[in-house]
């Protein structure tokens, strides 16, 4: 009997694709960033960091309906030079302010390391931008509160 609730779980995990790496299906979905009926605004974005999490962030912003990174940012310019040929970005710098004061940027995709993001999530709030930032928000807890 045992055996037999086993076999079926197995063949049900394979037949519906819930298991790790049997059946691995994507389905197309469209996604839709509209309000109201409105039409969608482009959403112009720089990204500050441009290693291995930020190019992931990059890749997906690229596909994402509605936004466009306009300029991305990296200490080692050639790491910023090379993201940006990569993804089409117009823009890059080795200086993460020059994207938080870009006044082309609504959003700011936080990248870089983790000691960093408390003082740009500041920047950014001070300029008006919109804030994505990987975690953790900063390196303490009187950081993160002040962030």
């Amino acid at each position: 009997m045992k055996y037999t609730i086993l076999v079926t779980a197995l063949l049900a995990t394979k037949a519906f694709g819930f298991a790790p790496g049997v059946n691995n299906v994507r389905l197309s979905t469209k996604l839709s960033m509209t309000t109201n009926g409105s039409e969608a605004k482009e959403i112009k974005v720089g990204v500050i960091g441009c290693g291995r999490i930020g190019i992931v962030h990059l890749g997906a912003i690229t596909k994402a309906p509605n936004v466009t990174p306009v300029i991305v940012s990296n200490p080692t310019v050639s790491k910023a030079e090379a993201a940006a040929k990569q993804f089409g970005v117009p823009k890059f710098t080795a200086d993460a302010m020059d994207v938080i004061t870009d006044p082309e940027v609504d959003a700011v995709w936080i990248c870089s390391p983790s000691s960093y993001h408390a003082e740009q999530i500041k920047a950014c709030a001070a300029n008006g931008k919109h804030v994505f930032c990987e975690k953790p928000i900063a390196t303490d807890l009187a950081e993160t509160v002040e962030a």
